[in-house]
């Protein structure tokens, strides 16, 4: 076995350690971590998702005032 096999197989057999599920899938449902980490993950969506459509929105009125802009001018 070479070398590089070796350091495969060690660094494999810490990444499955390392690959448990976290407490909301693998935990007690109940749990106040659990409660706590179901509010952190949507409380971060919402917050992405807040973020994300506010540059969307901002883009398109970008584009929309350019279009407008570029129709006054053409007039």
């Amino acid at each position: 076995m070479t070398l590089i096999n070796k350091l495969i197989i060690i660094v494999l057999l810490f990444a499955l350690n390392a690959a448990h599920a976290c407490g909301t899938c693998y935990g007690d449902p109940n749990s106040s971590a659990v409660n706590g980490m179901n509010w952190a993950i949507i409380s971060l969506l919402a917050t992405t998702g807040g973020v994300l459509s506010g540059i969307s929105f901002s883009i398109f009125n970008i584009a929309k005032k350019s279009k407008n802009s570029a129709n006054k001018k053409d007039i």
